[in-house]
């Protein structure tokens, strides 16, 4: 472990950062645009609810570490399970296997990709996949509050004041809302 400098919105914290060989790595999390269905007319957002961190009570969506072992798919339904009690029903992940030498296969996929942390703070990778659900969503204490469905009227209003963010929530929410996705 090393540590690294971030900023947290309001000043520049020290962070232990995972490392290898004394380079600090970054590591690909995974994030979800849930829907109930779809329509697509509501996401679901929540509430970071972590003790001490500076981004607690804002906004964002279910993401998290991807895992090694994990499928895209898999890695977003875990994340979307523990955060909000969902069950996810579909991932949204074009993936194409290839395996150009014999039992060592990869991946191609097409998720959203966003960075941030570009501008002097550890960078983050968030690889974000759109996914149906279902049941009622529910907090997990000391992670996350609040969760609920907004409209997307809710979302682009609330996206005017991007405070109430956290800022991969801002990027991801504004590059999806601007592409394709709505």
């Amino acid at each position: 472990m090393s540590t690294h400098r971030v900023w947290d919105g309001a000043a520049w914290r020290d962070v232990p950062v995972a490392d290898l060989g004394g380079e600090p790595l970054v590591v690909a999390n995974v994030a979800a645009l849930v829907f109930p269905d779809d329509r697509r007319a509501a996401l679901l957002l929540q509430r970071r609810d972590r003790p001490g961190e500076p981004v607690r009570g804002l906004l964002e969506l279910p993401s998290g570490r991807w895992r090694a072992g994990e499928t895209p798919a898999e890695a977003v339904a875990r994340e979307v399970v523990e955060e909000t009690g969902l069950r996810v029903r579909e991932v949204e992940a074009p993936v194409r296997r290839y395996e150009a030498h014999r039992r060592r296969p990869f991946l191609s996929l097409d998720p959203l990709a966003i960075t941030v942390g570009v501008e002097g703070a550890y960078p983050a990778l968030h690889l974000v996949f759109a996914c149906l659900a279902e049941g009622e969503p529910r907090a997990l204490a000391g992670e996350t509050a609040d969760p609920r469905w907004y409209r997307l009227e809710e979302v682009r209003r609330a996206l005017e004041t991007p405070g109430d963010f956290t800022g991969p929530t801002v990027a991801i929410l504004s590059e999806w809302l601007a592409g394709a996705g709505a």
